[in-house]
């Protein structure tokens, strides 16, 4: 900092021959340009793994234009506090339209890529068979010729499971479930489930209860604007709180194509 202002005086009146050293064409335009400050990042997961390699997983459930920047400043956060370790990125894709992030850098001086799972493509059966009862839930978004067999399926996995967590499976199950509209589904198929307590009678399993669905969607597109735009202030979060399902539908839908805040709630 004490140099630059000097350093930069000086390297403009040299730049023809600091040029020449390093092979460059003649400058054109200088473009001093201040570059806005990075928000400050919260990766999804980052884990060590068995192997001594660091995972950094990121989920998605739009198209994100950014994603590919994103990805790579978390890679060279990453990479500077472990510095010796193997850095594996994959971003996990929930969404329901075709992938259209880029998802790797290809230029002379740099060379990039992470990996996407479009979870769309993955058989639903490779969740079903996990060990974990919450890791089944993400068969509700994976590939299945039968969507509704599908969940009935991971519900019935969980019978003899203690009421609280049972009823934080099925929450999480319900809210799953809105990324492939099969919600309505979800609530009808707990309803014919014979579990040994009533997890219909909230009002977030009343069929119809369209207070109960825009809660659920409320929690995902908050989650979304957070991962985008940072910390939501006070007056948007009440927006979300008071909106109707349909309001909520509409904000999601501009979330991908958005560059502020303002570009959303108008």
């Amino acid at each position: 900092m004490k140099y630059d202002q000097l350093l930069k005086t000086i390297f403009f009146d040299a730049m023809p021959a600091l040029l020449r050293l390093i092979g460059c064409a003649p400058v054109l335009q200088y473009l001093n340009v201040e570059f806005p400050p990075r928000h400050k990042m919260v990766a999804d997961v980052v884990a060590l793994l068995a192997d001594g390699k660091i995972l950094h997983l990121e989920f998605q459930v739009t198209n994100d234009p950014d994603m590919l920047w994103r990805c790579y400043h978390y890679y060279g956060s990453i990479s500077q506090r472990w510095p010796k370790a193997e850095v594996i990125q994959v971003v996990v894709y929930l969404g329901n339209d075709p992938i259209a992030m880029s998802s790797a850098i290809d230029r002379p001086s740099c060379k990039y890529f992470f990996d996407i799972l479009n979870l769309q493509d993955v058989p639903a059966d490779v969740f079903l068979e996990s060990e974990k009862d919450a890791e089944r839930i993400l068969a509700v978004v994976s590939k299945s010729e039968d969507p509704r067999a599908t969940i009935r399926q991971i519900l019935s996995s969980w019978k003899g499971m203690p009421e609280n967590e049972l009823r934080e499976n099925i929450e999480r199950l319900r809210t799953l479930s809105q990324l492939r509209k099969h919600e309505i589904m979800t609530v009808e198929e707990v309803k014919g489930m014979p579990f040994e307590i009533d997890v219909t009678e909230s009002e977030l399993y009343q069929l119809g209860r369209e207070d109960g669905i825009a809660k659920g969607a409320a929690q995902i597109l908050s989650r979304l604007l957070e991962r985008r735009f940072g910390p939501l202030p006070q007056s948007v979060r009440d927006r979300l709180d008071r909106a109707s399902h349909t309001e909520l539908e509409q904000w999601t839908d501009r979330v991908s194509d958005a560059h502020s805040l303002s570009d959303i709630f108008g």
